[in-house]
């Protein structure tokens, strides 16, 4: 059997969804939508599989619908393993919901960082039982690898004149880990050198905002990480995408095991450049970009890189589904 994905190919307009990471947790996210069948199954099967896996955290169905659950830098503080799998759940049950209500078809996923991995869900290459499992594995190995104080800051300094930032500074152990946007790149490091990158960055009049992160992602110090994954990941069996698979470390899709597994440990080590994989989409007849996270994360970057498309953030803020029919009518047509 063949594991190459669909092509993206003739003159009909398509469209992408896009899978957040960093940033995708909001508590109560799914508040209004928690009667659906889909996300019910979605909350049901996460916290099923990963209480047999041991864990003793909060139910990700109560941190995503519950507006009172923990915010994002608390949960993080508190349980790791939880922020994970909420941001995991909140991404991959949304993006299940557009699937359905979606007017037009989909033809396209693409993950942002921890995004890959719902990505990889909803192309249907792992099950959402394999995604659990495999967060409790990436949660024990970073637990076991007594990381340094480590993690990531938002700037918006050109990826150059970040470089520029970080060679005049002499902070070799910061790392671009995101060109997000021309003007939003993401640096990684630890937390002392990135204390120092933000200082030297706002004393030239740019912004520097510390992100909610685990740890330094897309960073070399994640190389053992990424390694012991990369192992796990050999005894996972993945299915054919379902959709044509893309990822912000490189700008063609993705079809191969080989190449699907280790995309569910690219966010460790690799860095990320959204605006090639962006520009390939076009390429490839993509005029329509849905982002299947809370808030409007990639469809504001999408805007930003391609000037023209169609993008739809239909949960933008929480609403139920009448509401969410009426947002992806305005957006979509």
């Amino acid at each position: 059997m063949s594991h190459d994905g669909p092509a993206l190919t003739g003159d009909t307009p398509r469209t992408v969804l896009m899978c957040p990471g960093q940033g995708a947790y909001l508590p109560g996210a799914l508040r209004h939508l928690r009667d659906l069948p889909a996300v019910a199954d979605v909350l049901r099967r996460v916290d099923a599989h990963s209480t047999a896996l041991g864990a003793t955290g909060p139910p990700v169905a109560r941190l995503l619908t519950d507006p009172g659950a923990p915010d994002p830098d608390q949960l993080l503080h508190t349980d790791p393993l939880a922020f994970d799998l909420a941001t995991y759940t909140a991404v991959t049950a949304l993006a299940v919901v557009l699937l359905d209500l979606a007017a037009r078809p989909v033809h396209a996923v693409l993950g942002h960082s921890m995004g890959d991995l719902a990505a990889l869900t909803a192309a249907g290459v792992l099950t959402l039982e394999q995604g659990v499992r495999l967060l409790h594995l990436r949660d024990r190995l970073l637990r076991d690898a007594a990381l340094p104080a480590a993690g990531l800051l938002c700037t918006d300094l050109t990826a150059d004149r970040a470089a520029e930032l970080l060679r005049t500074r002499a902070l070799a152990r910061v790392r671009i880990a995101a060109r997000n946007a021309p003007t939003q790149t993401v640096l990684a490091g630890p937390d002392d050198q990135l204390a120092t990158a933000a200082r030297a960055a706002r004393a030239l009049g740019h912004r520097a905002t510390p992100l909610t992160s685990r740890t330094a992602y897309h960073h070399p110090l994640l190389i053992d990480v990424h390694r012991s994954f990369r192992r796990l990941l050999r005894a996972q069996r993945v299915a054919p995408p379902a959709l044509a698979v893309y990822t912000t470390v490189t700008d063609r899709p993705l079809g191969t095991p080989a190449q699907l597994r280790s995309l569910a440990a690219a966010h460790l080590t690799e860095p990320m450049a959204l605006h090639p994989t962006l520009h390939a989409l076009r390429r490839a007849g993509v005029t329509t970009y849905l982002d299947s996270g809370p808030r409007a994360l990639l469809t504001t970057l999408a805007r930003a890189a391609l000037p023209g498309c169609a993008v739809a953030a239909p949960f933008r803020t929480p609403v139920g589904v009448e509401r969410l029919r009426h947002r992806l009518t305005a957006a979509l047509g």
